[in-house]
């Protein structure tokens, strides 16, 4: 694997960890997460360039929506759309990215890889981040 901006990020011990990702070429990307009591009640989940470290928010997610100490969620890829390269997925405080709770391995987003079949109202949502 290699190497990723572990090494400047904090981490959280709130005990939300990523267990499983799915990340669907040029269309989505599938995550499963599982939680402990005293998790925070909402969380982001972001797309970060590994070379350069850039970050898109890409989602909200509410922890503790589905009960049984384990969630899932999916997000299309909007938040990198023209952006090619080498990205992971990172579980993240809302309030502040640099506080990773946990983060996938790295996966190739190639441009013309996007599949633009999202509503222009979608758009909206990502205006609040």
């Amino acid at each position: 694997m290699a190497p990723t901006s572990e090494s400047i990020v904090k981490r959280g011990n709130y005990g939300i960890k990523l267990t499983k990702y799915e990340y669907k070429h040029g269309k989505y990307v599938k995550y499963w997460w599982s939680y402990k009591h005293n998790s925070p009640e909402k969380f982001l989940i972001i797309f970060v360039e590994v070379k350069h470290h850039k970050k898109y928010v890409a989602k909200k997610e509410w922890t503790k929506k589905y009960g049984n100490y384990k969630g899932h969620g999916k997000t299309d890829l909007h938040a990198i759309r023209g952006k090619p390269g080498k990205y992971v997925i990172r579980i993240v405080k809302y309030d502040d990215h640099d506080y990773v709770y946990d983060e996938s391995k790295p996966f190739w987003y190639k441009d013309y890889d996007y599949k633009d079949d999202y509503d222009d109202e979608y758009d909206d949502e990502y205006d609040d981040y």
